[in-house]
């Protein structure tokens, strides 16, 4: 690997620190220049250092851990507006119906649902969807980054204003 305090091992610390950042986020945090970064993230892949997820437009960078696929999922989950809107539905509900997903979550949310199953994440039970695990997932939340956390409660709070009951 590289030296101690080399850019590779600060874009290595930053992604551990803050597992499925996008490359843009990598690029700002590090104040690399996009070729610098473009360069040593492909190493750090090749290198089996880091793994490449993608999401819609965006490639999501994680540390390449078996151990760590738990947190991988989760991070990726937790940064695409339909999963995470999932997620915290069932974290704040505990359960949720195919006709409850349908109306607060909207467009989207199958692929997602399908998605987070097949991570191993959410679980069917008869007519209702469940968080396979919420413990760990409360658990992850507390231990991510303060600014992760941050972007995370404000889309919560937006969340739960449009999920008032009357």
């Amino acid at each position: 690997m590289s030296s101690e305090g080399s850019p590779r091992d600060r874009i290595l610390q930053l992604i551990r620190e803050n597992p499925g950042m996008h490359f843009r986020a990598i690029q700002r945090e590090s104040g690399l220049a996009i070729g610098q970064l473009e360069y040593h993230l492909y190493r750090l892949e090749k290198d089996e250092e880091i793994t490449i997820r993608k999401d819609g437009k965006f490639k999501r960078y994680f540390p390449y851990s078996t151990g760590e696929s738990l947190k991988k999922s989760l991070g990726f989950h937790l940064r695409n507006k339909v999963s995470r809107n999932i997620i915290f539905l069932l974290l704040s509900r505990g359960e949720a119906s195919e006709e409850r997903l349908k109306d607060r979550v909207g467009e989207g949310w199958a692929e997602s649902v399908k998605s987070l199953m097949d991570d191993n994440l959410v679980i069917r039970d008869g007519e209702v969807y469940r968080l396979r695990d919420p413990g760990n997932l409360r658990e992850f939340i507390r231990r991510s980054k303060k600014s992760f956390i941050e972007e995370l409660a404000e889309s919560l709070i937006d969340l739960f204003d449009e999920w008032k009951e009357p």
